[in-house]
This record gives structure tokens, C-alpha cells and sequence, in this order.
């Protein structure tokens, strides 16, 4: 498994921010815990690798990196891990420099935009450990790398929700037959194998 590289999502929700951060245009968001998922899988706190992350802390409009409009990179953030969870603060560009991020920072201010989506590189994952009192059915992810976040309107569309659920099963059902599964990457492109799940 250590080989296999599976792109996972997660939600991410705004916590509450307070009057200085908002001075600092910073908002931040909760973007992954140790809780049971709807997909029955776990992200492990002490599997996050965030230094790939760290090098080049963007934050999207969209899950639009790639695009030709460079105003779709609306920030930068920080991540770190408190209490159990993964806490993202995005700086939102100034209005000067972006008025796409000036919009997408009133909207998250006014509550019309409040979901975000992260994408992370699966390195290791492993069904519950009964002895460890996790439950048996669970899929663990292990070693992470937390690829990008992104501030979106709508999290998730049927497609990427139908692909993200087919990646956790193709995962699951490795490990309950023992077999060792590879990411094709003709099957399904980087894009459509991100699993955009929100609220």
C-alpha cells in the first residue's frame, strides 16, 4: 500500500472567528479530525505530513489551481493540529491585489460561502485494529500528505462523491482480500479522483 497513492477529501467547516482576525482578513476553518466518516474511514492526526503543504500554503477558489487565472489562488494559510484536529487559517489577498478574494472574503464573512475541501495523497491506510479498540470495519488512513484546500460554493458534485466512495471501497476491499490494488491513473484523471465532500 505504501506505493498506491489514492487522492482523498474531506469537509472542512469556518470556525468561529473572531473581531482581530477578521481585521487580518484570516478566517479559520476545521479541515479534518479523527471521527468516523460517512465513508467509514479515519485520517490519524499523527499521519499528516504538512511539509509539502508548508512550501507552497495556497488556498483556491474552487479547486481551480490550474487555472490561467491566477485570481483563483485567493490566499495563503497556515495549518496546524489542535486538539485532536486539523486547523487551516487563510489569509485572503487584498482587494488591490484581488478582488476575487475581496468577494469570496465578504461571502465567507456574510455566511453565503462556508465549506471548503482538502485533497490528500493516501500513503498508507490499514483496516481497525480490534485490539487497538478500533472498529474492525473502519479504513484507517495512516500517512497522509495534505496536498491543497479550497474555499468552494458547493462541495461536492454526484460524480466526484460516486468516485470519491469507489476509491475508499477499491482501498477497503484491498486489504480485506489481501491483495494489493495500484492507482491507474488512465482510469481516473488526478482531478476526478479528488473526493470534493463537504457539509
Amino acid at each position: 500500500m505504501s506505493k498506491d497513492i489514492r487522492m482523498v477529501t474531506r469537509d472542512a467547516f469556518v470556525r468561529n472567528t473572531t473581531a482581530e482576525q477578521l481585521e487580518n482578513r484570516q478566517v479559520e476553518f476545521v479541515i479534518s479530525s479523527e471521527a468516523v466518516d460517512s465513508y467509514r474511514t479515519v485520517f490519524k492526526m499523527d499521519g499528516w505530513d504538512l511539509a509539502s503543504y508548508e512550501r507552497n500554503p495556497i488556498v483556491c477558489y474552487q479547486h481551480r489551481a490550474n487555472s490561467d487565472d491566477p485570481d483563483n489562488i485567493i490566499g495563503t494559510s497556515t495549518v496546524r493540529i489542535e486538539d485532536g484536529t486539523l486547523i487551516g487559517t487563510i489569509t485572503f489577498e487584498d482587494a488591490e491585489v484581488n478582488p476575487k478574494a475581496e468577494k469570496i472574503f465578504r461571502k465567507v464573512q456574510s455566511g453565503t460561502l462556508k465549506m471548503a475541501s482538502i485533497g490528500a495523497s493516501v500513503q498508507k491506510a490499514r483496516l481497525g485494529l480490534e485490539e487497538n479498540g478500533e472498529e474492525k470495519d473502519v479504513l484507517y488512513f495512516t500517512e497522509q500528505r495534505l496536498m491543497e484546500w479550497s474555499i468552494v460554493s458547493i462541495g461536492s458534485n454526484p460524480d466526484a462523491q460516486k468516485r470519491n466512495a469507489q476509491t475508499v471501497e477499491e482501498l477497503r476491499e484491498s486489504f480485506k482480500n489481501k491483495t494489493k490494488t495500484t492507482f491507474d491513473e488512465n482510469k481516473r484523471s488526478l482531478r476526478e479522483a479528488e473526493l470534493l465532500v463537504n457539509n
